[in-house]
């Protein structure tokens, strides 16, 4: 059995809905199904009308099998969070989960950090506790890749 990343709210391992659906109803649940991993005992059905609008809508959510493309681990994209995906957040359909939970979360926080850096490096005048955030949004940035200059992150050391 394969050990799949734990994600927070769904844990790490298929989540049985008690749906009995065939092979056949599931692959033409979405055209997507047939070229994945499923588990067929976790499949949900969808509400269509609450997806944005598609040519080829969801008819079920179903557990899917993941490789994350940062850390290569495999992971699942469960029916749950991908029913909460298109039907609460109005995800585009044809998306699908390429990153682990943790991953995404370390895309979020690199995103963050660099909205913060780009937002202090063009103030005019900053106080010490800007001073201070930009320092670290630097060293945290260069730490994990993303500034790779070190004379970048020196310059901004002696301010």
């Amino acid at each position: 059995m394969t050990n799949y990343i734990n994600h927070p709210r769904y844990g790490s391992e298929p989540i049985l809905s008690g749906n009995r659906y065939t092979k056949q109803e599931i692959d033409n649940a979405f055209w997507w199904y047939k070229s994945v991993r499923y588990f067929p005992e976790t499949a949900i059905p969808a509400v269509i009308e609450k997806q944005c609008d598609s040519l080829y809508p969801r008819q079920l959510y179903v557990d899917i099998e993941e490789q994350c493309v940062d850390c290569h681990r495999a992971f699942i994209f469960f029916a749950k969070e991908q029913q909460y995906w298109f039907e609460e957040l109005k995800f585009w359909i044809d998306a699908h989960a390429t990153k682990c939970f943790e991953c995404r979360k370390k895309t979020r926080a690199i995103n963050r950090l660099q909205t913060t850096y780009a937002n202090l490096i063009i103030k005019e005048h900053i106080t010490l506790e800007e001073t201070q955030l930009l320092k670290s949004s630097a060293q945290q940035l260069f730490e994990s890749g993303v500034i790779k200059k070190i004379n970048k992150i020196n310059a901004i050391r002696k301010m």
